[in-house]
């Protein structure tokens, strides 16, 4: 197994460590986006990690599997006998074209590609796995997120059978924030994620062929805002009247789940 692989110390525990993330949100968003497409559609978790979201769609029938650069990560979400068709495989270079008609990339996956330049290859990699109908769903994490919970701070979490010691910084002249988590006194694992402006994004999926259909603070739907910590973002393949229009229905139903 390759020390390129960031999780490779971190993949035994994830699950563990970030059991206190409420999932629900984005379960809720994927599974009523998905309302704008047909019946048997195909689903692709693009940097799917240990599996989390693919586990839940499949056991409600659906045509989901998934790829992450991490085969740590895979492997980690396979040990409990939960098996998910998955691939490891580098959101810059996927191996599938075409045919795929939903590409969901969450949890501040987008964050981890380091140059904007990565970022509009993986988004034109996706487009490319896309059939015409197709409909990309993803989000990012903000530099107020960072600041406010990550800057600058050290801390150790107990996570039941084991601790975790974490450090932060954050580089505003480069816009990168490196985390590094040790569990108990094994080695460490480092992680960076680069900070990208809403407009920054927004340019990426321009260039990448996507028509951007929103972008919305992730917590509530609205327009993001100064003090946004994520955002969502639904495009398109291609551009279509029809895929606007059910495209509204779609947004007006994910408001009504935050009132």
């Amino acid at each position: 197994m390759s020390r390129d692989d960031a999780f490779l110390e971190l993949a035994p525990y994830y699950d563990r460590i970030m059991d206190h993330v409420n999932y629900d949100r984005w379960y809720m968003v994927t599974t009523t986006v998905a309302g704008m497409l047909p019946p048997s559609f195909t689903h692709l978790d693009a940097a799917c990690g240990t599996g989390t979201l693919i586990k839940r769609l499949r056991s409600e029938n659906w045509k989901s599997v998934g790829t992450d650069i991490s085969s740590s990560m895979i492997k980690a979400g396979r040990k409990a006998g939960a098996k998910f068709p998955a691939a490891a495989a580098d959101l810059r270079a996927l191996p599938v074209c075409g045919g795929v008609d939903y590409v969901t990339c969450l949890f501040d996956s987008v964050n981890f590609l380091l140059t904007l330049e990565d970022v509009t290859q993986a988004f034109k990699e996706i487009r490319n796995a896309l059939s015409p109908q197709g409909i990309f769903y993803f989000d990012i994490v903000t530099e107020r997120m960072v600041t406010e919970h990550f800057e600058d701070q050290d801390w150790t979490e107990d996570n039941g059978r084991f601790l975790t010691t974490w450090r932060s910084r954050y580089r505003r002249e480069t816009c990168v924030a490196e985390t590094t988590v040790k569990v108990d006194n094994g080695p460490e694992g480092t992680v960076r994620e680069r900070i990208y402006t809403q407009a920054e994004i927004e340019e990426a999926v321009g260039r990448a062929g996507f028509h951007l259909l929103g972008a919305f603070d992730a917590h509530t739907w609205k327009p993001p805002h100064k003090r946004t910590i994520r955002i969502d973002f639904v495009a398109a393949r291609e551009k279509s009247r029809a895929l606007r229009k059910r495209f509204e229905s779609v947004y007006a139903k994910v408001r009504r789940q935050f009132d």
